[in-house]
């Protein structure tokens, strides 16, 4: 089949392994296709009108929400997330690809009811893109159970009863095809993250030929997912991006600043993000070593020599607070506060987090509950607003 462009949905419940799935098919996609036409996108969408809401009502701290509101909620987040990203990535240039963390199916499950049927949920759906393929990954409850163990990490709203949520996807899924004609594959998601992905992309490749590169590929085992490390080294400074720049009006040189910032990598950005943290007066240690997550240890010094200490957090995916929510209990312990750096527009910051109790496992396996730490965001925006307050000094500085 023929198309300029595709938009694949990965669906599966939780703890199927869909998150990272989705991580490493994006990587592998955007390298068999030779970069920069592969969006890695999720719902709900932080950054889209009711993201916000809909995270509060997941993680319990918004309750009694009415059984119509939740898929409203969802549709109205769906809509925005299609109509800011989802449509203006594949609109692009040809041969773009979006892989989208969770879509409508996943609203059939979870926000359907007996007071809300299938059908009502779709027809608040009506206006969202349909996605050209979707899978489901099927994987066992007791593998999702373990695997939701290991995250070490306050069960969500739908976490609870993974039997009744696999059978409402596959009564979902006939819904769908039945009365929708949607392409869905079930994939056995038991097997590791990259016998998944290829599985994916041997149907992908299959059903769209056109994508399939014509050269040989490597091992998809060898195209690890992206891991953000400076291993403690300011690598990539202000300054040094500064010098790519030309001379700018000072009344729009933070204007300019920002969008020459969309064009640089992660990496980039992360290095600046940490040169700033450094800039502020802040001591910046080396990558913590037992995370997974890209985070430096960072202390402040007070006077009467009083030390605070806490960690600077940097997210690749916009807006994902859910990922600060669930970073929070692996770091209250050693942090009075986190600076995070989330990439992406500054419009929507959320707070409504910030020193809320949050519940973790203690050394002897029991839940225990602690305050969570001061979190401060840090957006491009903030980062550009910073140094053209600072554009001089940063220009004729040699900074270290």
């Amino acid at each position: 089949m023929e198309k300029d462009s595709l938009f694949i949905a990965i669906e599966g419940l939780d703890g199927s392994g869909k998150t990272s799935v989705a991580r490493q098919l994006a990587n592998v996609l955007d390298y068999e296709l030779r970069g920069g036409r592969v969006k890695l996108t999720f719902e709900p969408h932080d950054p889209s009108c009711a993201g916000i809401f809909i995270r509060q009502v997941l993680m319990k701290k918004i309750r009694d929400v009415s059984p119509r509101m939740l898929p409203l909620a969802f549709a109205t987040n769906r809509l925005d997330h299609c109509d800011r990203e989802i449509a203006p990535w594949l609109s692009g240039n040809k041969g773009r690809v979006v892989i989208c963390d969770r879509y409508y199916l996943s609203s059939l499950v979870y926000q359907s009811s007996e007071e809300f049927s299938y059908e009502q949920v779709m027809k608040l759906n009506e206006k969202a893109m349909k996605p050209d393929l979707i899978f489901f990954l099927n994987v066992s409850d007791k593998v999702c159970y373990g695997r939701m163990k290991i995250r070490n990490q306050p069960k969500e709203l739908f976490e609870k009863n993974l039997h009744t949520s696999r059978k409402k996807y596959f009564e979902a899924i006939q819904f769908l095809k039945e009365n929708h004609s949607e392409t869905i594959i079930e994939v056995d998601g038991s097997g590791s993250i990259s016998q998944v992905v290829d599985a994916i992309i041997t149907e992908v490749f299959q059903r769209f030929p056109d994508f399939k590169p014509n050269q040989p590929t490597i091992s998809h085992d060898l195209i690890a997912p992206h891991i953000f490390t400076l291993n403690g080294k300011m690598d990539y400074t202000i300054k040094d991006f500064l010098d790519t720049l030309p001379e700018f009006e000072f009344t729009e040189a933070s204007k300019e600043i920002e969008t020459r910032m969309s064009g640089l990598s992660f990496d980039q950005l992360g290095a600046i993000f940490l040169d700033y943290v450094k800039k502020l007066g802040f001591c910046v240690f080396e990558k913590m070593p037992w995370t997974h997550l890209d985070c430096y240890e960072i202390e402040y010094k007070l006077p009467a020599n009083i030390v605070q200490r806490g960690t600077a957090l940097l997210i690749n995916e916009t807006q994902r607070y859910d990922i600060i929510m669930q970073s929070a209990p692996q770091l209250y312990e050693m942090s009075d506060f986190m600076i995070v750096f989330s990439p992406g527009p500054s419009e929507i910051v959320n707070t409504y987090y910030e020193r809320d109790k949050i519940q973790y496992k203690d050394n002897n396996n029991s839940v225990a509950v602690a305050l969570a730490p001061h979190i401060h965001i840090v957006t491009q925006k903030d980062l550009a607003e910073f140094i053209s307050q600072r554009i001089s000094q940063f220009r004729t500085l040699a900074i270290a």
